[in-house]
């Protein structure tokens, strides 16, 4: 039964840590491509604009490899604690 909770745990960590990073990839991204429309100089309410349109954009696509990737990752985590 232990195995069943750390399973649905990692899941949900795992999913939620890929929403997270999926929110802040086109903040971030933008730090690094630099050009006209960058965070470091519009300011951090721009870039706060921009954390809805990264989750619409990425959030799918970084929900499903999180939680393909990431479970079994938080798996091998929450087996290492115990």
């Amino acid at each position: 039964m232990s195995t069943l909770g750390n399973l649905i745990l990692s899941a949900v960590l795992a999913v939620l840590t890929s929403l997270i990073v999926a929110a802040l990839f086109l903040p971030v991204y933008g730090i690094f491509e630099g050009g006209a429309h960058n965070c470091l100089n519009d300011g951090i309410g721009e870039c706060m604009s921009a954390i809805p349109l990264s989750m619409l954009i990425y959030g799918p696509l970084f929900s499903i490899a999180g939680g393909l990737i990431g479970t079994p990752v938080f798996m091998m985590i929450l087996a290492w604690r115990d």
